[in-house]
């Protein structure tokens, strides 16, 4: 990639995907990097030029000693995309989000109403707070869990493979988690990008607001398998909304593939 903006003490590595002429802002998930988004410059490499980055901590994408200890601020993430805008000589962009990511494009939208244009979201995090992000995160005993967890993942490995066996939490479910905690650069990865989003929690009516009051154009992508972020919680989000564009795939949490081109490529030439 090779791509890094600094500025309000973020520094993120980003790929430039597509020729476009509407510059669009791209999020990838936990243990996955911008390259990720690679895949659909097939459908909207055309229409945008995609500027994708890796999350903190994912690449080469860093932020400084006070963002390590406090997270990142609203207004801070709000200036760093603003001086973007005027670093690549743009003043609207469009969004993509898939998981995790989908959390900061869905912030984006509040802190940015006026410069945001179209929306695509892929199983968007942030909709819906998981209470397990929450205990983590947010208090002291959450954050001495997952620190004995970093000491002795086996028991909690354990654990969770229990819990999917006795039907407490769905299989895939566990699956996904397992795949993204088994080594120890993989857990200090996820723990410290979720203490840097803390506070960037959508706030979801005013988001809704926005949307319909400039009615924009924004597609929700979920997996008709997925019990990481089901359809359920796309239907409440969209049952808000004046635009209806909620697509349901035929597969799990993964969405971002080869044959998502295809629905992509009719929503664009509509």
């Amino acid at each position: 990639m090779g791509n890094i903006f600094e500025s309000e003490g973020l520094s993120l590595e980003y790929e430039i995907i597509g020729s476009g002429s509407k510059a669009m802002f791209a999020f990838h998930g936990f243990a996955s990097n911008a390259d990720l988004f690679r895949i659909l410059e097939k459908s909207l490499g055309g229409r945008y030029t995609i500027y994708s980055f890796n999350l903190p901590f994912h690449g080469k994408s860093a932020v400084d000693e006070e963002t390590i200890r406090l997270g990142i601020d609203p207004v801070q993430l709000k200036k760093y995309f603003k001086n973007f805008l005027w670093h690549i000589h743009s003043s609207y962009f469009s969004l993509l989000g898939y998981s995790i990511g989908g959390k900061i494009a869905l912030k984006l939208i509040e802190l940015l109403p006026e410069d945001v244009q179209d929306i695509f979201l892929f199983a968007p995090d942030g909709i819906k707070i998981s209470p397990w992000y929450h205990l983590v995160t947010k208090t002291y005993f959450g954050k001495w869990v997952y620190n004995r967890m970093m000491i002795h993942p086996s028991r909690y490995l354990k654990l969770l493979r229990f819990l999917a066996l006795i039907k407490i939490i769905n299989s895939r479910t566990a699956n996904f988690v397992k795949s993204t905690l088994d080594t120890n650069e993989k857990r200090e990865m996820v723990y410290k990008t979720w203490v840097c989003l803390k506070d960037l929690d959508p706030d979801i009516k005013t988001i809704q607001s926005i949307i319909n009051r400039k009615n924009l154009r924004i597609h929700l992508f979920f997996g008709k398998q997925d019990k990481l972020i089901p359809v359920s919680i796309g239907k409440k989000f969209q049952s808000r909304l004046k635009s209806k564009n909620l697509h349901v795939v035929d597969s799990g949490h993964q969405l971002i593939t080869e044959k998502i081109n295809t629905e992509l490529m009719e929503l664009i030439t509509n």
